[in-house]
């Protein structure tokens, strides 16, 4: 039950390291855009997402009561250790990166991002035998 339920945030932490991972020659320049800054506004995004998939995937799965009674705490804390260890990586490890603190506070921002969406969202969800979450 831990995997059906976490695949999609698993799957996603794979994407963001991909997406980080890759030279920063790979993606366009948006020069219009530069005084927005879209990748910060990307990674709030992506964080954002992985820390409503985790707190999901906590919440909903039921192997580990611990976990899922602290799902919320989890799931956010998850997300933004990610996103540190994320930036490190692309300090130490990958080409063509550098990592940014800018970045990884907007990671820590997005992850409570996805706590926002969840509480807004995600509660109203139903577990599989039909009763309401309890968070």
């Amino acid at each position: 039950m831990f995997w059906r339920y976490n695949r999609a945030a698993f799957l996603w932490a794979i994407l963001i390291l991909v997406l980080c991972g890759l030279p920063g020659s790979n993606f366009p320049k948006l020069s219009f855009l530069e005084w927005l800054r879209p990748d910060k506004i990307v990674h709030l995004i992506l964080f954002g997402i992985q820390s409503y998939l985790l707190i999901i995937g906590f919440t909903r799965q039921d192997r580990f009561p611990g976990l899922r009674a602290n799902a919320i705490r989890l799931g956010v804390l998850l997300s933004i250790s990610y996103g540190a260890l994320v930036e490190v990586l692309q300090t130490t490890v990958f080409i063509g990166r550098s990592g940014d603190i800018r970045d990884a506070l907007a990671n820590s921002i997005g992850a409570f991002i996805g706590l926002y969406f969840f509480r807004k969202f995600g509660k109203r969800q139903v577990t599989g035998n039909g009763e309401k979450m309890k968070i």
